[in-house]
């Protein structure tokens, strides 16, 4: 979390759109997390998720860490449910078989 506050930290983030802020973000959680370093690529499906998330609450009035914990457990908690789909699709595919 701190990574994500401490790359959005250096801009104006709350004037960044949603996508920007997703991206600089995603850059930090994988451990790219210098200022400077370029954003992720648009085509990176975490972009969507977190996009989705920062559309759906008012992050522009939170604080930049506050922003990068909910950022952060948005992430992991898609990252888990998409785990557990596999998991059931798995299961589904080998009671077929």
């Amino acid at each position: 979390m701190r990574a994500v506050s401490e790359a959005l930290s250096p801009y104006a983030w709350r004037r960044l759109t949603p996508e920007m802020v997703s991206r600089r973000a995603i850059v930090a959680i994988d451990g790219h997390g210098a200022a400077d370093a370029a954003p992720v690529a648009r085509h990176d499906e975490r972009i969507g998720v977190l996009v989705d998330f920062l559309t759906g609450c008012r992050w522009r009035s939170l604080t930049a860490d506050a922003v990068s914990r909910q950022l952060v457990t948005a992430l992991d908690t898609w990252r888990h449910e998409s785990q557990w789909l596999e998991i059931e699709l798995r299961w589904l595919l080998d009671g077929d078989g």
